[in-house]
């Protein structure tokens, strides 16, 4: 069924304890991302519940609502909803996290909402290195200049984007940190500091290269917070306006040029040391680990905490060799472990679920839908996603593959990433690198994975033998099994019914709240919630009659069936009653598709003309 955007963003924040629980509020390519006052109002099993919703996770002070590819269009949604801060920041109670998990959380927190930027720049610099691969483009043409440029602004100015994602977080003036973070990459700066070691009012300042740093900025920006504090107390009312702001940029310049920023930029050549040192002695054995194990890392989201890892490696390396490359291993595994479920099962919700999830994951790298609906639901293929990620990451490792940019999240399109070097070498140990995830994640699971049987209740559903598929010559009528206005399904707020996925027909507008049987036949379905019925009539025609829209919900109240599954029933039967006026308060629809739904055993369906009918008129007319 097409997701309510709107009805899952209400739902959401109902159940998380409504906007004046929320206190920040934003989203990363799968997931809606909440601070909340007090994170233990929401119940994980009943927001897990909600159509759309994949899964609940609570990582870094933050409650993760993982939603999928359509996680944006939910968003959208949820800020019709009420006035949410962009924030990124922890909610009370997360000090009792342990330290690593905090400090895991804050980084991934200043880094998210810069994914955008980051991922479209990132996409610039991978057209350009086609341009150029493909002598498209002239590297001394002016062309060449904008796109690079264009590429390079978000890695160059990342300090001051990055400087206001953290003082947001930190509940800091975000202005005032950008401009200390401005100051550090300023050209007149960076040349000063190119020439060497120098003085601040006789201080000693090293020398350092801040454009594209992330650790100088994540530091000192926390300690510019306590300056904003201290200049807070100390200037008097009447002049604060213009002493305070005054005071913070003074104060902070020192700190950030003669103590935190170069211990930021000197940590982060260790960073960029250590992980040429890792790679170059046992960058197999690490490749292979964390690609095997990247699922894991994913579903806390301190992926994203390895970004800075990846950045240090771009600027100081000029490629990136541990997180684009494991998480590139782990995607395709997921991927390949998914379309397998699709081919070895029976069920076809599972196989519908299964192939778009590993495509997404192949096509996309966007992995929460395969891991959460698929790999770990049925746990042995998750088993053989780890083993195929583990058998790609030991092949990349050996093989040195790199990534040379950073694009969306890696995925088989990453592999344009990987050119680059001498020759074709590295993206010809990509594509086998990429064979070898898909191959034997897919062959692993069909040898691990067994379809479960899935049992349906006789109580419930009944086998009707299905007519043999004829052309007929006759008609048969269907009567109204409502009294109300009519309208084509193409008006139905509901793009399952309105696109005709589950038949075709018409919907009424009830005037009343009861339905009788359309023919004489068989109850084949009822449902729990009571509030759709099925029919097989003695001429084999299969009707569907849905009572409102997303009704289920109600759980049956309101509603009250007068026939169960296997019954015999007569034109005219009454088959259920519902109270009109406590769906509308509860908010839903009373719209009633009436479906045919097997309209593939018959020639064509001719609904009526009328704008109103009344029970038992002429409504559909199979012919």
């Amino acid at each position: 069924m097409a997701l309510d955007y709107a009805k899952t963003a209400e739902t959401i924040l109902n159940k998380v304890g409504g906007e004046k629980n929320v206190t920040g509020l934003t989203h990363c390519m799968t997931r809606l991302r909440f601070v909340l006052k007090d994170s233990a109002t929401p119940k994980d099993a009943e927001v897990e519940k909600i159509p759309g919703v994949i899964r609940v996770i609570r990582q870094g002070g933050q409650y993760q609502v993982v939603i999928g590819n359509e996680v944006s269009n939910v968003y959208k949604e949820m800020l019709k909803l009420g006035h949410f801060e962009e924030s990124t920041g922890s909610a009370e109670g997360g000090s009792k996290e342990n330290l690593f998990s905090r400090l895991s959380g804050f980084i991934a927190g200043c880094m998210t909402p810069l994914l955008p930027a980051m991922l479209g720049c990132g996409m610039i610099k991978v057209v350009l290195t086609l341009l150029t691969t493909f002598s498209l483009i002239d590297k001394t043409g002016s062309t060449y200049v904008i796109l690079n440029a264009a590429g390079d602004a978000f890695f160059y100015y990342m300090p001051i984007l990055l400087a206001m994602t953290t003082a947001k977080r930190l509940g800091s003036n975000i202005y005032l940190a950008m401009v200390v973070a401005a100051l550090m990459i300023h050209p007149d700066i960076t040349a000063l500091l190119a020439n060497g070691n120098t003085t601040y009012f006789g201080l000693p300042v090293t020398a350092a290269s801040y454009p594209s740093s992330v650790l100088p900025v994540l530091l000192i920006v926390p300690l510019m917070g306590y300056v904003e504090r201290f200049a807070d107390k100390v200037c008097p009312s009447l002049v604060k306006v213009f002493l305070k702001p005054l005071l913070v940029i003074f104060i902070t310049i020192p700190i950030a040029l003669i103590v935190v920023g170069p211990i930021g930029s000197i940590l982060g050549n260790y960073l960029a040391s250590g992980i040429n040192l890792l790679y170059s002695k046992a960058g197999w054995l690490a490749i292979m680990i964390l690609s095997a194990g990247m699922p894991f890392i994913v579903m806390t989201g301190m992926h994203y905490a390895l970004i800075p890892i990846a950045l240090t490696g771009l600027s100081s390396l000029g490629f990136d060799a541990i997180l684009i490359i494991t998480m590139f291993c782990s995607n395709l595994a997921q991927g390949g472990a998914s379309l397998a479920v699709a081919v070895r099962t029976k069920d076809k919700d599972a196989k519908s679920t299964a192939s778009a999830s590993g495509i997404s994951a192949i096509i996309a790298g966007v992995t929460e839908p395969a891991m959460y609906g698929v790999t770990l639901k049925y746990k042995t293929p998750m088993i053989a996603a780890v083993i195929g990620a583990g058998a790609a990451g030991l092949y990349a490792g050996i093989m040195h593959l790199v990534a040379y940019s950073m694009g969306g999240s890696p995925s088989g399109l990453s592999l344009i990433q990987m050119i680059g070097g001498t020759g074709f070498g590295n993206l010809l140990n990509g594509v086998v690198t990429l064979i070898i995830s898909l191959v034997v994640s897919f062959v692993m699971t069909l040898v691990l994975y067994k379809p479960e049987v899935k049992e349906e209740s006789p109580e419930e559903v009944v086998e009707i033998p299905v007519p043999e598929k004829r052309t007929l010559v006759e008609t048969i009528e269907l009567a109204s099994p409502l009294s109300g206005d009519v309208i084509p399904l193409s008006q139905v707020e509901d793009a399952v019914f309105a696109g005709g996925v589950l038949g075709e027909g018409l919907a009424i507008i009830p005037s009343e709240g009861k339905v009788y049987a359309p023919a004489d036949g068989i109850i084949s379905a009822v449902v729990d919630s009571k509030h759709a019925v099925g029919i097989t009539t003695d001429t084999g025609v299969e009707i569907l009659i849905h009572v409102g829209l997303d009704t289920v919900q109600l759980g049956g109240e309101g509603f009250t069936l007068h026939c169960k599954a296997g019954d015999k029933v007569k034109k005219g039967s009454l088959l259920l009653e519902f109270d009109m006026n406590k769906i509308k308060e509860a908010g839903f629809p009373v719209t009633t598709p009436v479906l045919v739904s097997n309209m593939v055993n018959f020639v064509s369906l001719k609904t009526t003309d009328k704008k109103q009918v009344k029970t038992g008129e002429t409504l559909l007319t199979i012919v």
